[in-house]
């Protein structure tokens, strides 16, 4: 869903989505559509997937 505001991450005032994982409202720019999520949720996904590989959890 998109809305016109302030984006949460970069500040700059455009269409913005809402982040699925933590609810942020972030522009086009700092939005993973390909994740529906915010690009520090996107990149923690990211990371977490790594970590959990590493540690034989997965």
């Amino acid at each position: 869903m998109e809305r016109m505001g302030i984006c949460s991450i970069c500040g700059s005032v455009s269409n913005l989505n809402t982040c699925s994982l933590c609810g942020r409202l972030v522009c086009n720019g700092c939005y993973d559509h390909s994740r529906n999520v915010c690009v520090q949720c996107s990149s923690g996904v990211t990371l977490s997937g790594t970590s959990a590989e590493r540690s034989g959890l997965s």
